[in-house]
């Protein structure tokens, strides 16, 4: 078993670097060539960033719909990535604004389903007590992912006749590679107890009226993601901005890519052993700690000592609430629905990933970026108070 164990977590890490250059190939490179390339138009734009969002709404909804399909976890991921393949290669050949964007929604969606996917897989191959650890590889190799794909597309954008095409072209064959990758688990999936292979077809919110530890967490994690998400628009536009930090181009990369990121990969790890040996609850109060006092010092110290300082504590805090974010669940869920329980915590997801930066630039243009920043750290500090009125819940204690 520890030699399947192994060779899984080979492939779900390079399967993690793959996904790690979609991620950031969705959330910077699209909106940038949709911007400088087809001018689209602002509604476009908003649906293009809101993309995994809507994916994370749906997440119940084509969670009850692919119950009726008997195949694997990774068997349905790789069909998705299959699709989101297709997609990439067909947004690289069409000259059509609209099939442009519908291609690229339509792969959003299908790539947030992901992260339910493969926590059902690894609530069957890894230990709980060593989940932390295994899973801090991939999502650290993600990260690395992302940052070596952010320089390469960047530099070949940069280019003077760039033609935005092969950047599709790449995506395109990550995905198409990932979709290998998860065909090739599924050969570690078939080992998996059978208290994991079927899950009951119900409506996953009901869990919410039985489970009430549950629902107070997903209101704390609420309250919590949707104060961070308000200020995630404005780091950059803080950076950038002539009344301002006003910083060059070099300084703005310095602190938004290269601490920030830095800071995430090499925190993973830490972090990874103690979601494993620490109570969750305490954990969890720990890092809205660090990222409450990221953002007040990143928006309230005007200097580039003070930015730095925040983006470091930044990436720490997320090193750690990213691996939170796609483990809790395992904690808190019977083995058998641990799907619907995360399907319910990604849909949350999704609504405040969609709301939460349009609040963010209307609550700025009321009360400025010191206002922002002090209203999210307060809805931080507040989620983490929710928190600790789950620290009694039993099922969140280490197991040993």
């Amino acid at each position: 078993m520890k030699s399947n164990n192994f060779a899984f977590q080979r492939l779900d890490s390079l399967r993690g670097f793959v996904q790690g250059i979609l991620e950031i190939g969705f959330s910077v490179f699209v909106l940038l060539i949709a911007i400088r390339w087809w001018d689209a138009s602002s509604v476009y734009k908003g649906f293009l960033v809101g993309g995994m969002s809507i994916g994370l709404l749906l997440t119940p909804f084509f969670n009850t719909f692919l119950h009726r399909f008997k195949y694997s976890e990774p068997q349905i991921a790789s069909m998705l990535m299959l699709i989101v393949g297709v997609c990439l290669l067909l947004a690289a050949v069409t000259h059509t604004l609209f099939v442009f964007i519908s291609v690229n929604i339509i792969a959003q969606i299908c790539l947030s389903q992901l992260p339910n996917m493969m926590l059902r897989v690894y609530a069957g191959i890894y230990d709980t007590s060593l989940q932390g650890r295994k899973v801090s590889l991939t999502l650290a190799l993600s990260t690395v992912g992302g940052l070596i794909a952010s320089y390469a597309f960047g530099s070949y954008l940069d280019l003077k006749n760039a033609d935005y095409r092969w950047i599709f072209l790449w995506m395109g064959s990550a995905a198409l590679f990932s979709s290998y990758l998860f065909w090739k688990m599924r050969q570690f999936y078939s080992q998996i107890p059978s208290s994991l292979e079927v899950e009951e077809k119900s409506n996953p919110f009901s869990i919410l009226m039985k489970d009430r530890s549950f629902l107070k967490v997903l209101v704390a994690w609420m309250l919590l993601g949707f104060g961070a998400i308000m200020t995630f628009p404005l780091r950059i536009e803080f950076l950038s901005r002539e009344t301002a930090m006003n910083l060059s181009n070099q300084q703005i990369a310095l602190v938004a890519v290269v601490a920030f990121f830095s800071a995430k990969i090499l925190s993973t790890f830490f972090w990874g052993r103690i979601f494993d040996d620490m109570h969750f609850i305490k954990l969890r109060v720990i890092l809205n700690i660090i990222m409450a006092a990221a953002i007040l010092i990143y928006f309230n110290c005007e200097s580039l000592i003070g930015v730095l300082l925040g983006s470091v504590l930044a990436g720490i805090g997320m090193g750690g609430a990213n691996l939170a974010w796609n483990l809790w669940v395992t904690k808190l869920a019977p083995s058998d629905k641990v799907k619907d329980y995360m399907s319910i915590h990604m849909s949350f997801t999704g609504f405040r990933g969609f709301f939460a930066p349009f609040a963010g630039y209307w609550v700025e243009s009321k009360i400025g970026f010191d206002g922002v920043s002090i209203l999210s750290a307060t809805m931080i500090i507040l989620s983490g108070l929710i928190f600790m009125k789950c620290i009694a819940e039993k099922r969140f204690c280490v197991s040993k």
